[in-house]
């Protein structure tokens, strides 16, 4: 794995033949809509309750308790961990120094990436055709991306599951992955402020870029690990989003690291030991699909794919039990 510093423009390879879907699979229903609904009002419900988990687990003796049990955890899983791949050593050593890793996914080596790309360039382009709504960050909805297993499926690749099980340091849990255009409208608000997620307390993801992100076109900025240890410090950050001016008030732009790059790059990131933000796009709307992976007992809840039935018949036909281990359990 080549990693790249932020900054620099990424070559990428040739995209391989994507899987067609019917073309009626392309028409969101009636039922698509409800469902959409029914997941707005669930996510509404778990920020509330993630929201009073969080203000309990800020509690000075709260967290020292549970920061030893974490360290605990982590010491019984250590002499359970799997082997590491020595190709996997830079981008493991970044994590950890960093906080994050840049490179062409490509040069990953992943199985199965040529086809993942190829039905991710599909929807991509399916959502760039899509008309807009009030919303600045619209999605495909869940069905439509599970028409594609390739996507769903290259998240659950066994070297990749270990190399993040070894930088997450206990057994982990799969979420997924959300397709999404970030508008260019220059707006500031939701994930487009900085702030550190509170989901776990590592957290792995991997942020592909789906078009090449140049300067004003919204690419992923992030603060170094020990850079964002001393600004939270300063800003006496707890939780929630700093706006720019908060932020530039204790720290420059010019350090704030941007992620600018070819489409087809893969950002590694822990968000939850980095601050970090989707830079508001001015000049030309971002595309990009976000794979996400937690430890199995995660702080708070996070969201996760929807599954249905077929799906979930389809991935447990072409896995094995250290794969399923990581599957979100069934409702």
């Amino acid at each position: 794995m080549a990693g790249l510093s932020a900054r620099r423009s990424i070559v990428y390879g040739e995209p391989g033949r994507s899987l067609r879907a019917d073309e009626s699979t392309i028409r969101v229903s009636h039922s698509a809509r409800m469902q959409k609904s029914k997941a707005t009002k669930a996510a509404v419900l778990v920020r509330a309750a993630n929201k009073v988990k969080r203000e309990l687990y800020r509690l000075p003796a709260v967290r020292v308790v549970r920061g030893y049990e974490y360290h605990r955890a982590l010491e019984a899983h250590a002499l359970r961990l799997p082997p590491l791949d020595p190709v996997d050593l830079p981008p493991y050593h970044a994590l950890r120094t960093e906080g994050a890793y840049m490179a062409p996914v490509e040069t990953l080596r992943l199985p199965g990436t040529r086809e993942m790309l190829a039905a991710c360039d599909e929807l991509a382009a399916e959502l760039r055709a899509t008309p807009l709504d009030v919303e600045n960050a619209p999605r495909l909805p869940i069905h439509r991306l599970m028409d594609f297993p390739e996507i769903y499926m290259w998240g659950l690749d066994r070297r990749l599951l270990e190399f993040i099980e070894n930088y997450v340091g206990l057994p982990i849990r799969y979420h997924g992955a959300d397709l999404r255009r970030e508008v260019a409208d220059g707006k500031l608000n939701d994930v487009r402020q900085w702030h550190i997620d509170a989901e776990d307390w590592r957290m792995f993801k991997i942020i592909l870029y789906l078009n090449d992100v140049l300067p004003g076109g919204g690419p992923f900025q992030y603060l170094p690990r020990a850079l964002t240890i001393e600004t939270a410090r300063r800003l006496h950050y707890g939780s929630g989003f700093v706006t720019d001016d908060e932020m530039a008030a204790v720290l420059p732009p010019s350090r704030w690291n941007e992620c600018l790059a070819k489409s087809h790059t893969a950002i590694m990131a822990d968000t939850c030991k980095v601050f970090h933000r989707a830079q508001p796009p001015r000049t030309a709307d971002r595309y990009s699909i976000t794979f996400s992976w937690t430890s199995t007992t995660a702080v708070k809840a996070y969201p996760t794919m929807a599954l249905t039935e077929q799906a979930v018949a389809y991935i447990l036909a072409h896995t094995d039990e250290r794969q399923r281990a990581c599957l979100p359990p069934r409702s």
